[in-house]
């Protein structure tokens, strides 16, 4: 059985640090729970390939994965299925962990989308860096977010487009809801006049 991942967060690092930190070779033994994260280890050395790497994922048509950066600010939303999570997974996980060090704070969330429910964290703070899965409370409290809705929405966006539906109407009078044909999940949709 195939599923999909979302997922969603941010590091900061300080500007005066964000060059040395794109530049230093990361030591993946800091890290010992990163083989829990699982995926394909990437023999990327530096934080600077790592973004390089992530920029060119392979993705089909209705996923997204962008990872935006800029002077001290990494952003990351995505949604991907199984095989190319897998691909980008530690790659990521890394690109996080190894701002700790460098004063980087931040969180990195991963959602269980379809088919498969869990939740995985990594938390940037105090110079310190922590993994951890997420409890089922806790994946609720990440299905209630703004964030993960606005990314659902998205989601469904995306899927509409390729398959041609119009967009939901923001008048709920002229909508009604619909099981998405690819998702399953409930959506509103236009109201079709016979």
């Amino acid at each position: 059985m195939s599923w999909d991942v979302v997922m969603f967060g941010s590091i900061s690092v300080p500007e005066r640090s964000r060059e040395e930190w794109l530049t230093a070779p990361i030591n993946r033994d800091e890290f010992p729970w990163l083989d829990e994260v699982g995926g394909v280890d990437v023999p990327l050395e530096t934080p600077e390939a790592l973004l390089a790497f992530l920029a060119d994922a392979a993705l089909a048509p209705h996923q997204f994965f962008d990872v935006a950066a800029d002077s001290s600010l990494v952003t990351v939303q995505g949604y991907l299925s199984e095989e190319p999570w897998r691909d980008v997974c530690q790659a990521l996980v890394l690109l996080f962990a190894s701002a700790g060090a460098f004063g980087g704070h931040g969180e990195l969330t991963v959602f269980g989308y379809q088919g498969i429910r869990f939740g995985e964290r990594v938390t940037l703070a105090n110079g310190q860096v922590s993994y951890r899965q997420l409890s089922l409370d806790e994946l609720g409290e990440v299905e209630r977010s703004k964030t993960f809705s606005c990314l659902n929405a998205r989601i469904h966006q995306r899927f509409d487009t390729l398959v041609g539906r119009p967009e939901a109407p923001t008048d709920a009078r002229r909508a009604t809801w619909i099981v998405h044909p690819f998702t399953g999940r409930r959506v509103r949709a236009q109201h079709e006049q016979p």
